[in-house]
C-alpha cells in the first residue's frame, strides 16, 4: 500500500485533504453525546484501531514498488457503523503514519481510500442486505460477514492500487494488472477470517456489534 509511505504531488495532496475534511467533521458531528454505548464497545474500538493499522505494516510489496496487503476496512465498519469507522480508521491512519515513518502529506488521499470510502460502502451494501433479504441471524452473519466484507476489500484494494500506480508509481503502472489479481485473491482470505470473527462477536459479544438489531434479526418467539 504504497500509499501510506509514498507522497503525492502537493496539489493532488491538498485536493484530497478538502474534500476528505467535511467527511471527518461529518463522522464527528454524526457521533456527539453518546459515542460508544459501553465499555466492551470501546475497548472493541480501540483495539479495532490498533490491529487494523497493524495490518497496513504488513503489505506485499513488488520490486517495481506496487504494495497490497490486508486492510481490515469492511470488519471495522461492520463493527462500529459508518461514522465511527471513518474516525476509527482516521485514527488507525494517524497511528500507522506515527509509528511507521508513513506520508502526512497523503492524510487526506488516504483518508478517503483507507476510511470514507471503505465505511460508506460496506455499510451501503449492509443495509441494501438489510432491506432486500430475509431478516434472519444466518443472512445477517453470512450476507455481512462474508460477502460484504468481499466487495469492500475487493474494491478498496482496486481503488488503493489504481490511485498509487496513478499519482505514487507511475514507473509500477506495468504491474498493477498482477497486483490487482493478487490483491482479489487476499480479498477472499480476508472475507473468510472476518467472516468468523464478526459471526463469533455476533454471538457471543452482540453488544460490540453495533449494527446489529437483535430486535430486527432475532425476536422474541411469537412475533
Amino acid at each position: 500500500m504504497a500509499l501510506l509511505h509514498t507522497p503525492v504531488g502537493g496539489q493532488f495532496a491538498w485536493l484530497a485533504a478538502v474534500l476528505f475534511a467535511p467527511i471527518a467533521l461529518w463522522g464527528l458531528v454524526s457521533v456527539r453525546g453518546r459515542f460508544l454505548p459501553d465499555g466492551a464497545a470501546q475497548h472493541a474500538w480501540l483495539a479495532g484501531i490498533v490491529c487494523v493499522s497493524f495490518l497496513w505494516s504488513l503489505p506485499v510489496r513488488s520490486a517495481q514498488g506496487v504494495q497490497f496487503g490486508l486492510l481490515g476496512v469492511a470488519l471495522f465498519s461492520l463493527l462500529f457503523g459508518r461514522a465511527r469507522a471513518i474516525l476509527g480508521l482516521v485514527a488507525a491512519l494517524a497511528v500507522h503514519a506515527a509509528f511507521t515513518g508513513g506520508a502526512w502529506s497523503n492524510f487526506g488521499l488516504n483518508g478517503l481510500l483507507f476510511a470514507a470510502f471503505p465505511a460508506w460502502m460496506a455499510t451501503a451494501l449492509q443495509r441494501r442486505i438489510e432491506a432486500r433479504l430475509p431478516k434472519n441471524l444466518f443472512v445477517f452473519i453470512i450476507g455481512n460477514g462474508l460477502f460484504v466484507v468481499l466487495a469492500t476489500t475487493a474494491a478498496t484494494s482496486v481503488a488503493q492500487l489504481l490511485v498509487a500506480a496513478a499519482v505514487a508509481a507511475p514507473s509500477a503502472a506495468a504491474q498493477v494488472g498482477e497486483a490487482i489479481g493478487y490483491a482479489l485473491l487476499l480479498a477472499w482470505g480476508e472475507a473468510l477470517a472476518s467472516g468468523m470473527i464478526f459471526s463469533a462477536l455476533v454471538i457471543f459479544r452482540p453488544n460490540v456489534v453495533l449494527t446489529y438489531r437483535q430486535d430486527l434479526y432475532l425476536p422474541p418467539r411469537g412475533r
